[in-house]
């Protein structure tokens, strides 16, 4: 065999090892502290409302610091692809936007660059379709703000398309009402580690889009000072929080950001405000283990849908079938409910659907079965894993069979399009931070086609 084949194959072994050191769970955990550090100075600077974009932003904004979260997706910036989400609508910022003269809206990227497509196009998208509809053309002809990192040639083709979203949206009616009044214009701020800082303007409503993470290479080694003036080092992971579910370890089950906040206090020197360099990956699993609480006091969370008798929520933990307050529908697969009444006459009907792109999916077989079963003359409680994706599906499907776009109950369905169902979906985001995936939109669309 030839020697420099294995001489290759060592090489590859080394460099393979030293990434996934770099890697480690206590290195992504140092770099999400490191990056927190950096929206407290943000934060103090700006004296504005923080708001987390989830996903990735959640683990850079303790709840209790949270004014409330957002959710612009990067995908919907994406060169080429550039949208206006109808159903990542966000329309629950304007009253904080109005109140507080902005916002800070947090968010991370893993991708080699100082900042993500959600903060450098999608939310300058946002604001100036948000902006043409409430105060007509700009008096500078546009009111698209991106920063100089965005190409020229890229802003002026994303400058082309907002008249056709402004038309998607009032196609929809989703403004009509004095509910998202906005006293002044929107304009996009940018933040990150190394900018040069931005003045404010108080004539417009600054929307200050934060990226917390360093732009560095691979496996880069950072020295930065402790709380206490102390030298902290470690392997810096740009954007670390990203994709949680491929980076926690498996063992550690329900652990998110919510759960690393809880259980930060334990994890840190309190004096230097880092991990201990000396504690490993194993000690950290065994502190968050024993540290983050079950709490099956609030097992799951209910919103409702108007007067129309209809709820929905989340559900995380095991329920007992006395805690359901009325004839539940449950999309998850990973809960139980416990002590059922059998000589209750309350419906409780569970469909083991995973919450994901394939619980999605599932849906669509499962949906001849779960809606005959519903019966709207008693309210209904939908719950599923999130409280915005597969309970919100089968919201919208009742919804369009059984309402009118007042959310008054009919006794013949009204024509069923896509128009229909995006306007119910878009009066729901109004009220509440819903966000079914495609994959779910596709299902009650399928159903719904196929009932005409």
């Amino acid at each position: 065999m030839n020697p420099l084949f294995n001489q290759n194959n060592d090489i590859n072994a080394v460099t393979k090892e030293l990434k996934k050191s770099s890697l480690s769970f206590s290195n992504r955990l140092q770099s999400i502290i490191h990056d927190a550090k950096f929206v407290k100075l943000v934060h103090r600077e700006l004296q504005l409302p923080l708001i987390a974009n989830e996903r990735c932003g959640l683990w850079y904004v303790p709840p209790n610091e949270r004014v409330n979260t957002c959710y612009f997706k990067s995908t919907d910036g994406h060169t080429n692809v550039w949208s206006f989400s109808l159903r990542r609508l966000n329309l629950h910022l304007l009253p904080i936007v109005n109140e507080n003269g902005g916002i800070i809206v947090v968010d991370s990227t893993r991708r080699g660059k100082p900042m993500p497509d959600a903060l450098l196009k999608t939310i300058p998208i946002w604001c100036a379709v948000v902006n043409t509809i409430f105060f007509g053309e700009s008096p500078d002809g546009s009111w698209l703000r991106t920063p100089l990192i965005v190409p020229r040639s890229e802003h002026n083709s994303i400058e082309k398309l907002i008249p056709k979203f402004v038309e998607n949206v009032k196609e929809l009616k989703l403004f009509d009402g004095e509910t998202n009044k906005l006293d002044k214009p929107l304009i996009p701020r940018f933040f990150y580690p190394g900018c040069a800082s931005e003045e404010l303007d108080n004539d417009m409503f600054n929307i200050c889009c934060v990226s917390v993470s360093k732009q560095v290479p691979v496996h880069k080694t950072i020295a930065t000072r402790g709380d206490d003036g102390t030298m902290v080092s470690f392997d810096y992971v740009q954007g670390a929080a990203d994709d949680h579910e491929l980076w926690v370890p498996k063992s550690l089950v329900r652990f998110d950001a919510n759960g690393f906040w809880q259980v930060l206090d334990r994890l840190i020197d309190p004096s230097i405000g880092y991990i201990p360099s000396w504690r490993g990956d194993d000690e950290l699993l065994n502190i968050i283990r024993g540290s983050i609480k079950s709490d099956t006091s609030s097992s799951f969370e209910v919103q409702t849908v108007g007067g129309t008798g209809i709820y929905f929520g989340s559900v995380n933990h095991d329920v007992s079938f006395d805690e359901l307050p009325f004839n539940t529908v449950i999309l998850h697969d990973g809960i139980k409910v416990f002590d059922k009444d059998d000589s209750s006459t309350k419906q409780v009907n569970q469909y083991h659907i995973p919450n994901n792109k394939k619980g999605s999916n599932m849906l669509r077989s499962l949906m001849p079965k779960i809606i005959p079963k519903i019966d709207l003359s008693s309210p209904i409680l939908i719950l599923c894993g999130t409280g915005k994706d597969l309970s919100v599906g089968l919201v919208l499907v009742l919804l369009c069979l059984y309402f009118n776009l007042d959310w008054e109950k009919v006794d013949e369905a009204p024509p069923i399009n896509k128009n229909l169902i995006k306007q119910h979906l878009g009066k729901l985001s109004n009220l509440y931070k819903v966000n079914p995936q495609r994959s779910t939109l596709q299902s009650i669309n399928s159903y719904l086609f196929s009932n005409i």
